[in-house]
């Protein structure tokens, strides 16, 4: 029996990642994909700037995020994400899921087929 309680499953991609927020662009690098988001790790100055926008609530905001995929002809996915979970790993590294906020058809589709590839392999 699995203990596995992900709604979507998750395939290991290795790549960079581009987050774009408050007209700063920061980088991560992309551990992980699923229909409905992306896991990166990344450094503590995105963490700092990320938190000087949380809302009162203590939620970190959205923000543009752009990436590429094997086999889709290094075509930018671009989406526009939140943070489900941040995840300190040492004093400078970090692990977040991003959930998609937003994603374009075309761009739904090529993660889709990139996933069912990938599992079935």
């Amino acid at each position: 029996m699995s203990n596995e309680r992900r709604k979507f499953p998750r395939v290991s991609l290795d790549g960079d990642v581009s987050l774009f927020l408050s007209d700063v662009v920061r980088s991560g690098h992309l551990l992980n994909i699923s229909p409905s988001g992306i896991q990166i790790e990344c450094k503590h100055q995105l963490i700092e700037q990320l938190s000087q926008f949380k809302s009162e609530a203590g939620l970190y905001p959205h923000f543009e995020l752009e990436f590429s995929m094997p086999n889709t002809g290094n075509e930018v996915i671009k989406s526009v994400c939140n943070v489900s979970y941040c995840r300190r790993l040492s004093q400078d590294i970090y692990h977040l899921g991003l959930n998609f906020v937003t994603l374009s058809e075309n761009d739904e589709a090529r993660v889709s087929d990139y996933i069912e590839h990938s599992a079935a392999a």
